[in-house]
């Protein structure tokens, strides 16, 4: 089944290889802090198998309401200069809670793309719907992720700006 995908973006008035360094590397547990009761902040990870900067490691995403995810990187590129561009992707599975009993699983794209001398940062987050819980995904619990993700990237691109 195709991918139901949101997407947002925010500017930061740094290169893309700062805006990279702080964002890519940063706790998410201080970006991600959660939308209202109905999506729980991340709290911590765990299983960790890498540095956390290459295709293939994996990691399990701990949330506030008791919930997990389990994540692995598909693509890192660090911006090699002022005026390069970033991608920051990775696969999202194995999630608990009210997720786990609509999608199989998502993946994140992040892109840091110059735009004179800021960083334009894209964020793009799809869900792969369960059989017959794609309206779900897409009008129940799309509005709500998207002010989510609206509201968290504002917060990445605060600390991108070195806020």
């Amino acid at each position: 089944m195709e991918l139901v995908d949101f997407t947002v973006a925010g500017e930061a008035r740094v290169p893309p290889l700062t805006a990279f360094d702080r964002v890519v590397t940063r706790d998410d547990s201080t970006l991600f802090l959660g939308y209202l009761t109905v999506l729980p902040a991340v709290t911590g990870v765990s299983e960790q198998t890498g540095p956390w900067n290459h295709p293939g490691e994996q990691r399990t995403v701990h949330l506030s309401d008791g919930g997990r995810f389990r994540e692995e990187i598909t693509r890192y590129v660090r911006p090699e200069g002022p005026g390069s561009r970033g991608w920051f992707d990775y696969r999202v599975t194995q999630y608990t809670k009210l997720l786990g009993r609509l999608v199989s699983d998502a993946h994140a794209s992040w892109l840091y793309e110059p735009v004179g001398e800021a960083t334009r940062i894209r964020w793009t987050y799809g869900f792969r719907p369960l059989p017959g819980r794609r309206f779900i995904v897409a009008h129940v619990i799309g509005p709500i992720w998207l002010r989510y993700m609206k509201r968290s990237m504002a917060e990445c691109v605060r600390v991108a700006s070195g806020s």
